[in-house]
């Protein structure tokens, strides 16, 4: 994990337990430079989601299963207002943004950070979208259904993620 934009460095280190409880694998917290204003779009004033992952393609850490950069700016992609995250399925790179997430009560924050970063890491191990509302697969286009859902895996979704996680030594 990865953080640029103004995220504290104890949500990064919270999601990366949160990474390790859900997931079960273990998670290094990583520096990556960020080039200010790469994939910034002034007329929207949000960053373009996909410049990003591109970006994040650049670096291969010799251990890396997967790498998630969380962060404290606006995203979009085309055709959307703004989105949560966005994920390379079944690849190896995602990117979460609390822009939209925060929350004057921190642990909500906190919470709906972890369900973001589970979604989007969700995908990098091939995982859709996941019809049941509860499910940290199912598509959240509102806070409302943020919210909703929890931050782990329906029985369907955990059994298709279980085949797709590394096998731990």
């Amino acid at each position: 994990m990865t953080a640029f934009g103004g995220v504290e460095n104890r949500i990064l280190i919270a999601s990366a337990r949160n990474v390790r409880e859900i997931f079960g694998i273990e998670v290094r917290i990583s520096s990556v430079p960020f080039p200010p204003k790469l994939g910034f779009n002034p007329q929207r004033r949000q960053f373009h989601a996909g410049t990003l992952l591109e970006y994040l393609s650049r670096f291969d850490f010799p251990d890396l299963i997967k790498l998630v950069a969380v962060v404290g700016f606006d995203l979009y992609e085309e055709g959307l207002n703004f989105v949560f995250g966005e994920a390379q399925l079944g690849g190896k790179n995602a990117v979460v943004s609390i822009h939209r997430l925060r929350d004057p009560d921190e642990r909500l924050t906190f919470e709906r950070t972890f369900k973001e970063v589970n979604h989007e890491l969700g995908h990098t191990f091939g995982l859709t979208h996941c019809p049941d509302p509860t499910c940290v697969m199912s598509f959240s286009n509102s806070l409302t259904e943020v919210d909703r859902k929890g931050r782990d895996f329906c029985d369907g979704c955990r059994a298709k993620l279980s085949a797709n996680l590394p096998l731990q030594a």
